[in-house]
Parts: structure tokens; C-alpha cells; sequence
């Protein structure tokens, strides 16, 4: 039978309670069990109104994929969406309000042969769920949305970012995956942001 010497038992000691000091807390919470820091994390993100992103989206449906570089610039209720890709139209923009949205959205799903729920894009692009629906689950790792489900949609979220002049890290990287559809976002920038 081998020996371990003493000073092997006490590095992996060391190491142990190092690795366990390090790991952060997973919660799979109700919104009413949800820790304070989110909850204010959430209501000040889900307040803003205007912002800018640009990044790229990868949307992939059985064995078809497309890749293109999106352009979010939100006002309000207003959006202008813009993609430049092999999407077979170049560089393309819609624009979505309260009177546009259903044939913007229309032609969108037409030229991506995929429908995407934007009005609730535009809060889990910025890591919180959309306040007008209900939430399946959520699970929050050190006050920030790691995972989500909502309008039968699952969000992951894989990278955080600090952004010049925001309060809270925003996502840089998130997945959204619906029964027959997979959406990778990757943002390369934030501006102009607030309520």
C-alpha cells in the first residue's frame, strides 16, 4: 500500500477549500424569491429605453445557417434592425413601431426563414427577461441572468462584458434556442444607453 506523504494531504486540503471558495452560488428562483442585487439589476435594465448594439448573429434551422452583422438601434418602441450578410439581400433594415411592426416583422421572417420574437429580443439581448411575459425559469449566478425561458424560448447567456458608461456588465455573448431554431449573438459594442 502506498503512502501519501503529509505535505501532498495538506496541498490537496488547500486546493480543495480554494476550488470551493471560488464557486459561485446557482439560483433557479421564482421572481419572488430572486436576490435584491438582481431585482434592481433587472428593473433599471428593463427602463432603458434606448440603446445601440452591433454584433453578429449566427441563426442556424436543421441543416441551413446564416451569419450576418446586425445593427440594433433602439428608441422607445422604435427600432431600426439592420443585417449585412450572404442573406441574399446584402445590407437590409427594417423598422419596427406600433404601426409597422407586422409587416416589418413579416418580411424579416421571409427573408431569415425563421421567426424571431423581437420585442422580447430587445430585453434578453440585454440580459433581463421581457417584463410582458411570463418567465418559465431563470437562473441568476453571481447578479446575473445566466439562463432563461420565456415565450418557449431558452436564452443562455456565455459572456459578460464591461461597458464605458454602464452601471452593470451587459452580455457579449448569449445563445437563444427555440424547437427548431438556434440564435448565437455575439456583440461586439454598446452605445448610447439608457432610459
Amino acid at each position: 500500500m502506498r503512502r501519501i506523504s503529509p505535505w501532498r494531504c495538506f496541498a490537496i486540503l488547500i486546493l480543495s477549500s480554494l476550488t470551493a471558495c471560488v464557486s459561485v452560488p446557482r439560483l433557479s428562483l421564482p421572481a419572488a424569491d430572486l436576490p435584491v442585487e438582481w431585482a434592481a439589476r433587472q428593473a433599471v435594465l428593463q427602463s432603458w429605453a434606448r440603446f445601440d448594439l452591433r454584433g453578429k448573429v449566427s441563426i442556424l434551422r436543421g441543416e441551413q445557417s446564416v451569419v450576418a452583422v446586425v445593427r440594433w438601434r433602439q428608441r422607445g418602441d422604435g427600432l431600426r434592425l439592420g443585417l449585412e450578410g450572404p442573406l441574399g439581400m446584402g445590407a437590409s433594415e427594417w423598422f419596427f413601431d406600433s404601426t409597422r411592426s407586422d409587416q416589418a416583422l413579416a418580411d424579416l421572417e421571409r427573408r431569415l426563414g425563421v421567426a424571431l420574437p423581437i420585442a422580447s429580443v430587445r430585453y434578453w439581448a440585454l440580459g433581463v427577461p421581457d417584463p410582458s411575459l411570463e418567465v418559465q425559469s431563470v437562473e441568476i449566478i453571481a447578479d446575473r441572468l445566466h439562463s432563461l425561458q420565456q415565450q418557449g424560448w431558452s436564452i443562455r447567456y456565455l459572456d459578460y462584458a464591461p461597458v464605458p458608461g454602464a452601471r452593470f456588465e451587459l452580455p457579449r455573448r448569449l445563445q437563444l434556442e427555440s424547437s427548431d431554431v438556434r440564435v448565437r449573438m455575439f456583440i461586439d459594442s454598446w452605445e448610447s444607453l439608457g432610459p
